[in-house]
């Protein structure tokens, strides 16, 4: 539910709160004693004069005298969204009087009649003056009711000023914020302020009727701006004049002499004035010739304050140079430091690089030798290679020597294989398997066949069988190692 509030109403205090509610309190049980009465009143005169049961009575009177509050609350309720609910305030009425006429028939003692009537109606008028009270309430919060005016004085106000006290009244609706004596001040203001511009319109219209027809006059009378015409007027007002018109019939002289006498004391009065006018004259000639003077110490003032104006310039100029003297001097002490700090950072990235240089060479120095003791190691394996392949090539030219016989008995023989493999590695020790084998038109098993049997046939020969297996894995073990 959106709650709307008024920002004119100022929020009750702790002790307006509990009065508040002391109230209320106070009022719902002066209700409930006053509906206890009334209904008491009606029971009886249901009984005595209908001849009701008391058992029957009472709901039925309990439904006549709340009847017209439930429907003042329905009411209510429907004037709180925005209807007026006519025929429910008069239906609720009529049922309140309904009850305080039925209150006055049924007693035969017509003033005990009257008593519980009027409590009928008293308790009545109280829940709807209650009722009242909340909506209004809710209306001044919302912004839909103005709030309350301030207590204007009895006598003071209203009977001896009522006109203003009234509108006083309508300002303080406006503007709470007024007051009391700020809403009395406003309310006297606007209606001096009325009376200015009604006077400011008449004579407005009087001098514009001279010129065009009166409607024209109307017409231009209700244009202009008759609160500005009025602070113009203010505005241009000579007080002086006005003053020294009023001050000249209240001077002394005015009220004790005669005409003659005022007569002579003008004939002096205009004599004196011209002896001021002489000396005016003679006091312009010499306020002439001393502006002369003036000029003259001003031109001068001016030269001077020209040679001032330029040295000071060249003051300026000096103080500019300076300050970027300065300015060159710390920047080129900057510099000067950040070449220092560079030459340290240079400086150190020297000793870094020399340090390393050393450990170059070291490493160098270390990498020679070893390159050095590789080679030797070369050499050593190339002769032990050299030395290997010149055995080989003795032991195949034994073999060779030892065959020698066999070819001789057997003449005419073509040479087998294994001979054609014997002499192609007696003339060629180092070819490879694969390069005899296309030379003499044969398979490469098959060389390396005969290879190993005349290896072995000259091993088995010319060494005993220990240092024959000894030299054939010897032999294949060198010549890897010079081949590596």
């Amino acid at each position: 539910m959106i709650t709307f509030r008024n920002p004119h109403v100022a929020d009750p205090d702790a002790d307006l709160t509990r009065s508040v509610r002391h109230t209320s309190v106070i009022r719902q049980v002066f209700y409930v004693v006053v509906l206890l009465v009334a209904l008491a009143g009606q029971v009886l005169g249901a009984h005595e004069a209908l001849g009701i049961p008391i058992g029957f009575a009472v709901p039925a009177v309990v439904a006549l005298e709340l009847g017209g509050i439930v429907v003042l609350s329905n009411a209510d309720v429907r004037r709180r969204l925005g209807e007026r609910a006519v025929a429910s305030r008069i239906l609720s009425a009529g049922i309140a009087a309904g009850a305080v006429a039925f209150n006055l028939a049924t007693h035969s003692d017509r003033l005990l009649g009257a008593f519980f009537g009027g409590m009928s109606a008293l308790g009545y008028l109280v829940w709807l003056m209650h009722t009242e009270n909340q909506r209004r309430d809710r209306l001044r919060a919302t912004g839909a009711l103005p709030p309350t005016t301030p207590a204007y004085e009895l006598v003071g106000h209203w009977l001896r000023h009522p006109v203003l006290t009234l509108k006083a009244r309508s300002l303080a609706k406006a503007n709470p914020a007024l007051g009391l004596y700020g809403s009395l001040d406003a309310a006297r203001t606007q209606a001096r302020s009325e009376r200015r511009q009604a006077a400011i319109a008449k004579v407005l219209h009087r001098k514009i009727r001279t010129a065009v027809d009166p409607v024209t006059a109307d017409i231009a009378t209700a244009s202009y701006n008759l609160d500005e015409v009025a602070a113009r007027l203010a505005a241009s007002a000579d007080y002086d004049a006005l003053t020294s018109l009023i001050s000249t019939d209240l001077h002394p002289t005015r009220l004790v002499n005669s005409d003659a006498d005022l007569v002579t004391q003008l004939e002096r009065a205009r004599e004196a004035e011209a002896t001021a006018l002489a000396s005016a004259r003679d006091a312009k000639a010499e306020a002439e010739r001393l502006g002369t003077e003036v000029t003259t110490l001003a031109a001068e003032a001016a030269t001077t304050t020209q040679a001032l104006d330029g040295e000071r310039a060249r003051h300026a100029e000096t103080a500019a140079e300076l300050t970027a003297a300065l300015a060159r001097a710390e920047a080129e002490a900057q510099h000067r430091d950040a070449a220092d700090a560079r030459l340290d950072t240079l400086v150190a990235q020297m000793a870094g690089l020399e340090q390393a240089r050393h450990a170059a060479e070291t490493e160098t120095a270390q990498a020679l030798d070893t390159a050095a003791g590789l080679a030797r190691e070369n050499e050593a394996l190339s002769a032990r290679l050299a030395e290997a392949e010149a055995h080989v090539a003795r032991l195949t030219a034994q073999a060779v020597e030892q065959a020698k016989p066999t070819v001789r008995a057997t003449a005419k023989r073509q040479p087998s294989a294994a001979e054609r493999v014997a002499k192609a590695i007696a003339r060629s020790p180092r070819a490879s398997d694969a390069t005899i084998a296309a030379r003499l038109d044969l398979s490469e098993a098959t060389v390396r066949r005969h290879r190993r049997q005349a290896v072995d046939s000259v091993s088995t020969a010319s060494e005993t069988p220990e240092t024959k297996t000894g030299r054939v894995v010897e032999l294949p073990e060198r010549r890897n190692a010079a081949v590596a």
